[in-house]
């Protein structure tokens, strides 16, 4: 939630540039729903495959459009985002909050999608997903923008209210805390 404290971010997030493209890669108008920057650093986890309609974004809306804005190169190395061409088309692969099953992610090939800094890349909440691990020296960070159709209405404000009760920052974590099954900590 950056972009109601950071307007060069809000400038980005509503900017003509990035919305033309979603919106026509929607097929009408947008709205902005959410934001991510991802922070890996050296020896960083892997983030198992995955798409990111099953963490109930449907609850919200029907279809996702995702902006990656790289802000580091991403190689193999250090763990950039890997996808799998053609299963978007396959609708939810597998249960609510869990990584792609075993049986699926075998007939799966995963792409590395190596990058520079300020590519743009853009895949839809059902585009499988996944990342490895970081074995760089350095540290790789990318913003991830998420947008629905307007038609579907404006869900920023349940959406986080929902992601902070259910996966709450650290410092208000409390007990036994289980944190995101798609995530695979070293």
């Amino acid at each position: 939630n950056f972009v109601d404290y950071n307007e060069k971010f809000r400038e980005l997030v509503y900017s003509d540039k990035i919305k033309v493209c979603v919106e026509e890669l929607l097929g009408e108008p947008c709205i902005f729903f959410k934001e991510k920057i991802n922070f890996k650093n050296p020896g960083g986890g892997e983030f198992k495959p995955h798409q990111d309609a099953i963490s109930r974004w449907d609850d919200f809306a029907s279809y996702f459009m995702n902006v990656l804005i790289c802000t580091d190169e991403g190689t193999s190395e250090n763990g950039c985002l890997e996808v799998a061409p053609g299963y978007h088309n396959k609708g939810f692969l597998g249960p609510y909050d869990s990584p792609i099953p075993d049986e699926l992610l075998k007939e799966m090939n995963f792409v590395p999608l190596q990058h520079s800094l300020g590519d743009v890349v853009f895949f839809d909440g059902f585009t499988p997903h996944q990342s490895g691990i970081n074995r760089s020296k350095s540290a790789r960070t990318n913003v991830y923008l998420t947008y629905n159709k307007l038609s579907e209405g404006d869900h920023r404000k349940e959406y986080f209210e929902r992601k902070r009760k259910e996966l709450p920052p650290d410092n208000e974590r409390e007990g036994d805390f289980n944190d995101s099954p798609l995530h695979k900590y070293r």
